[in-house]
């Protein structure tokens, strides 16, 4: 069982711009005060229901001692409300395109205080020397994008939620075992399975070639499987209906070769897993020409290890004495390590 509750918060959000006009004149007028010139903006306010009434202050700094002699000053300012409340906002001016220019942003911003944010927002100088930009009009245009956000609240859902139990594999095991809607019959041996074309295209190469493909096969609802025993084909359709086989380890050796036969990468990988926890001294050779027969490539390079680390036994077995003959390419190849072995 599985129970939902989420927690939110509403948030309220503004454009506020602001126009100075004859912005150049102020400003020069502003230079020679020896105190720093505050003018502040008209109140406004968001839709949020707590205490937010804000307004802009531009303060023009004139400082003597300080590198940065000519400077705007821009600050959000909150003209009351006693609790802390959680924003966030933006600072801007406009230019002649009616673009945000100078934009400098704050984040999360927890505030009770009356006024918060940036002492070196613009250099005068740099300013006026784009007067056509950024005094269009004569006219100083500064913004504010401000969001305020509620308190969290939390709240239970409803009802119940109850997590299903019940996959995709768990039909496909159904369907497998009732066959419903089959399409084909698959005769193996003296056995016929009743199974679906697109479930078995889907999962295997092989068979996708065998129905797309303009084959006897595709116009036939019965479909002969040779050089399999039924009951190892039993299991490979078990593993392509349910990504699940039974037993695997009892018939490992014969599984991988109809993994390989079909192309299925999962099962083949499985079968290497199972064979290499059943390798032995008498059984190395044989299962290294099986592993080599059938493309088993990562199950291979663990029997070459396997027969390295125990070839003083495996070369005096039956089975070694017969691969000069019977796999001879296969017998350069475990060669080759041991002699890549030496040199190391």
């Amino acid at each position: 069982m599985e129970i939902l509750s989420y927690s939110d918060t509403k948030e309220h959000r503004i454009i506020y711009k602001w126009n100075i006009k004859k912005a150049t004149s102020f400003i020069e007028c502003s230079k020679n005060d020896p105190d720093s010139v505050i003018l502040n903006s008209t109140e406004f306010k968001t839709t949020a229901k707590i205490e937010n009434s804000w307004y802009l202050r531009l303060r023009i700094k004139n400082d003597k001692l300080s590198r940065r002699k000519e400077w705007i000053s821009l600050y959000l300012c909150r003209k009351n409300g006693e609790k802390n409340i959680k924003i966030s906002y933006s600072l801007f001016i406009l230019d002649n395109e009616n673009k945000e220019k100078f934009k400098k942003t704050y984040y999360n911003t927890r505030t009770k205080s009356s006024e918060r944010g940036c002492s070196w927002f613009l250099d005068i100088k740099g300013l006026l020397q784009n007067e056509d930009r950024f005094l269009p009009n004569d006219t100083l245009t500064i913004g504010v994008e401000l969001t305020v956000y509620e308190d969290y609240q939390s709240f239970p859902t409803e009802f119940l939620l109850e997590t299903p139990q019940r996959k995709i594999t768990d039909d496909l095991k159904e369907l497998y075992d009732s066959k419903s809607n089959s399409d084909v019959i698959l005769v193996v041996g003296n056995e016929k399975f009743n199974a679906h074309k697109l479930i078995l295209s889907t999962r295997s190469p092989v068979f996708s070639a065998m129905f797309t493909h303009e084959m006897k096969e595709k116009r036939d609802s019965e479909v002969t499987i040779p050089d399999i025993d039924p009951e190892i084909f039993n299991k490979l359709l078990e593993f392509i209906y349910t990504d699940k086989i039974t037993n695997l380890d009892a018939d490992a050796a014969y599984l991988l070769e109809a993994a390989d036969k079909y192309q299925l990468l999962n099962l083949k990988s499985l079968c290497e897993e199972s064979l290499s926890k059943s390798v032995r001294i008498d059984n190395a050779i044989e299962l290294m020409v099986l592993a080599d027969m059938h493309n088993a490539n990562q199950f291979l390079e663990f029997i070459f290890k396997f027969i390295i680390k125990n070839s003083k036994d495996v070369i005096k077995t039956l089975e070694y004495g017969q691969l000069e003959k019977t796999r001879p390419l296969l017998l350069l190849k475990l060669i080759q390590k041991l002699a890549d072995l030496n040199e190391n």
